[in-house]
């Protein structure tokens, strides 16, 4: 979507959306920042691993849509940062990991969000042949793998 058909679609001026926003990517990180704070905020406290994962899941299944649309539109670049963002804090606020700094630290958060992204992207790159149990299983196979080395 370019910035004419989207405020031709909202019914506003050019002028509008710049007073507002900076970019189409501005819009993109203002529409899908609370979605992905929610989600974390959901999971932040709850002991159960299990019940985190189930959570998660679901929520890449509610907007497996707007994945499409990221995957096809080229935005899922924007889309994992904002996700590694949230990573970010959970680690640092939930799961403060005290002797993990410096490199340690930063290739963990990278490899866990990318991981975890790239999963729940080629799922929906591939058509959801897999059903969401097969997937959460093996995001859950794969963190017990990792966990436990």
């Amino acid at each position: 979507m370019t910035i004419s058909e989207l405020v031709k679609k909202a019914g506003v001026s050019r002028m509008a959306f710049y007073r507002n926003y900076e970019s189409l990517e501005h819009v993109l990180v203002e529409y899908y920042e609370p979605k992905f704070a929610d989600i974390f905020n959901k999971i932040a406290f709850k002991r159960n691993h299990e019940q985190k994962i189930t959570d998660m899941t679901n929520f890449f299944l509610e907007l497996s849509h707007d994945f499409q649309l990221a995957i096809e539109s080229d935005y899922t670049g924007l889309l994992y940062q904002i996700f590694k963002n949230h990573i970010t804090q959970f680690y640092d606020e939930i799961i403060p990991f005290p002797d993990w700094t410096g490199a340690k630290r930063d290739y963990w958060i990278h490899f866990m969000s990318a991981g975890v992204f790239e999963i729940w992207v080629m799922w929906i790159k591939n058509g959801q042949k897999e059903t969401i149990e097969e997937i959460s299983t093996l995001i859950r196979l794969f963190q017990e793998f990792f966990c436990g080395l």
